[in-house]
């Protein structure tokens, strides 16, 4: 945790004992009343947080912004809905990584039961990108959506604005496809797509393709989903001067 991230209305407002930030300030940092940390808050601002209180009853915390966090980096990642326990690591990890946004969709064949979660369906996960964000040290959060198919996840792309829409790559096991690091002239905002676990049907490659994608390859290592996000994202985040 390398920031404390901050609701605009908790700051002030008693935050119970039982949260992991009271245990994180009170024993990993061995904070007190009156002493600052740093913090980022939900209104896309960093700066200081002055423990106000601290005690049994839980923790209040003043906020000073300082200046505006840095922007998410204009990476989009559209890919097949994993595992809920693996989805979690996949959305914290990738918030680390400040991608802008992560939109899952239920690929032909993708496991209906993932999608069916309550991970998903009630959003069990913004704990899981605030954890990313607070490694980071930038309280800003991607955008998660989810779709049903494949098909309305590419009309949605489609229907954005046209400064949007490309470049887009697709991520298939196929030697004989292109390697991304061959590729050239990434001009971002970048959309990739990641297939779930059994990877992308000829219907689905075919579907993407129609939709401005081009297809290319990983390495020649079958990769899960969330090795296979993660190398992706970090690869371009690379070639686009991020890291």
């Amino acid at each position: 945790m390398n920031i404390v991230f901050l609701k605009e209305a908790e700051i002030g407002a008693l935050i119970a004992p039982n949260d992991r930030r009271c245990e994180h300030i009170a024993r990993i940092l061995r904070k007190k009343m009156g002493d600052s940390i740093a913090a980022g808050c939900s209104d896309g601002t960093i700066g200081q947080a002055r423990i106000e209180s601290l005690s049994r009853e839980g923790l209040v915390l003043s906020y000073q912004p300082e200046s505006p966090a840095p922007s998410l980096r204009p990476i989009h990642l559209l890919m097949g809905f994993p595992r809920p326990i693996q989805a979690g690591r996949i959305l914290k990890d990738l918030t680390s990584l400040g991608i802008a946004e992560l939109w899952f969709a239920l690929s032909d064949l993708g496991e209906k039961s993932y999608a069916e979660s309550t991970f998903f369906r009630n959003k069990e996960f913004e704990s899981h990108l605030i954890e990313g964000a607070e490694q980071a040290g930038n309280p800003r959060l991607p955008e998660i959506r989810s779709f049903w198919t494949m098909d309305r996840a590419c009309d949605a792309l489609d229907a954005r604005k046209p400064e949007t829409k490309a470049p887009r790559l697709m991520f298939h096991p196929d030697p004989s496809l292109p390697r991304i690091a061959d590729l050239r002239d990434f001009d971002p905002p970048v959309t990739l797509a990641i297939g779930s676990e059994r990877g992308w049907t000829k219907r689905e490659l075919a579907l993407l393709e129609a939709h401005g994608f081009k297809a290319c390859f990983l390495g020649d290592r079958i990769l899960k989903t969330e090795t296979a996000a993660l190398a992706a994202v970090s690869i371009l985040a690379s070639r686009l001067g991020y890291m």
